[in-house]
């Protein structure tokens, strides 16, 4: 929703909060490692559908255009994922332990606190500049989980298994998301 100074806000309930915290978190760590790499080529699939390449007939060519541009994307890339992260009231949090949680990860019921029904939404507020660099993040996450459930260009997954669902849910709830910021900018 907009207010009358021209900024998006939303609100989230925690655990939306640090689910996007661990997603961001990780496709920042993905672009770091793609960066790592010669010119942005990564055997990961995901990174290569987030650079794709130029021109599908010419490896040549694709080549020498992911030289020159494949760095910069990289840096855009990682700068609106930081800015999310920001947003988020966490631009620090890296690594794999789960947001919020415990050092080790096993912490009991006694050690959340609060339950998460009696935890008030956090309310997130977004200026243009925001609002592009989550935009542009969120379709980076869409399409990253995507190739991690091998969304065919027809739409259809094709990933089974024990994680497939959990991701699916993923995939879907940060559609909603996206299509809520677009909505929220478009009124």
């Amino acid at each position: 929703m907009r207010d009358e100074t021209g900024a998006v806000s939303a609100q989230f309930v925690p655990v939306e909060v640090e689910l996007l915290r661990l997603a961001v978190s990780q496709l920042v760590g993905l672009l770091d490692a793609a960066a790592s790499h010669a010119l942005g080529a990564s055997a990961d699939p995901a990174v290569r559908r987030l650079l794709p390449d130029a021109y599908r007939e010419d490896a040549e060519a694709a080549a020498e255009f992911r030289r020159f541009t494949a760095d910069g994307i990289l840096d855009r890339k990682e700068r609106n994922a930081r800015a999310v992260l920001a947003s988020l009231g966490d631009d620090e949090y890296q690594g794999d332990d789960y947001p919020g949680g415990g050092d080790d990860g096993n912490e009991d019921e006694s050690d959340r606190g609060d339950d998460v029904d009696d935890q008030p939404p956090v309310t997130i507020e977004l200026d243009d500049a925001a609002v592009q660099s989550w935009l542009r993040t969120l379709t980076d996450l869409r399409l990253t989980l995507a190739e991690r459930l091998e969304v065919s260009p027809d739409g259809v997954q094709h990933l089974t298994g024990e994680e497939a669902p959990f991701l699916a849910n993923v995939y879907e709830w940060l559609g909603m998301v996206q299509e809520s910021l677009v909505h929220a900018i478009d009124v």
